[in-house]
């Protein structure tokens, strides 16, 4: 009850016809898919309305005032906000073993090659493939691509051999450890720095949710 208490919104039991307060946040999708959730439910009686947008471009919502909070990739406060670093989301370019022998297994993985190889790309704004692709081979070039808009799809794409991509470790740890996966490259992952931003405006209102954020992304995130 005490987020309801510090928005002003009436205590009433919650089978008295509570009104739970509404907070509308941005967040991509990976982080959604692997850490944000137990964040949202260690924060009780609030509902949550997420947005869904690339971390280069979620700060954009804070802008235009349309969300509360946004986890970003901008270590750049956005004007009337503070902003904190949560880590960094690790990422590992994954394909399926029949994929990467039949694109990878005489050449290796090279510009050459990932020129020609299948992707999968989340969507328009997804550059991970591209920043993978040139710190691995100093090229920012890939092949034709799938466009899959769920991370969960990711996972499934590249253990079906549709392409590769880069899927959070915390997704498919378990399907490389079992071989329904490989790294394209080992010890070749790709961090992805994260940050909690937060309208000062209900910043002292949202410490609850913060501190939830931040010990939520600690348990997965890699130290930046």
């Amino acid at each position: 009850q005490g987020l309801r208490r510090d928005l002003g919104l009436d205590q009433t039991g919650r089978n008295a016809g509570a009104v739970w307060p509404s907070l509308r946040i941005a967040v991509n999708a990976d982080s959604l898919a692997t850490w944000f959730v137990p964040a949202m439910a260690a924060v009780p009686e609030t509902l949550f309305d997420l947005v869904l947008d690339d971390q280069d471009h979620s700060a954009d919502w804070l802008r235009r005032g349309e969300v509360r909070a946004a986890i970003s990739g901008s270590s750049q406060p956005v004007q009337g906000c503070d902003c904190r670093p949560l880590g960094a989301l690790r990422y590992i370019a994954t394909a399926s073993p029949d994929f990467h022998r039949d694109w990878f297994g005489e050449e290796g993985v090279t510009a050459a090659t990932l020129a020609r190889a299948p992707a999968l790309t989340f969507n328009a704004k997804d550059q991970l493939q591209l920043r993978w692709a040139e710190g691995a081979t100093g090229c920012a070039e890939i092949g034709p691509s799938h466009w899959l808009p769920s991370s969960q799809a990711f996972v499934d794409g590249a253990i079906a051999g549709l392409g590769w991509g880069m899927n959070p470790q915390a997704l498919v740890a378990g399907h490389i450890s079992a071989g329904r996966l490989l790294p394209l490259i080992n010890a070749q992952p790709l961090d992805v720095p994260l940050y909690w931003h937060v309208s000062r405006s209900i910043k002292a209102q949202l410490a609850p949710l913060t501190a939830a954020v931040v010990g939520a992304a600690g348990a997965v995130l890699q130290p930046l």
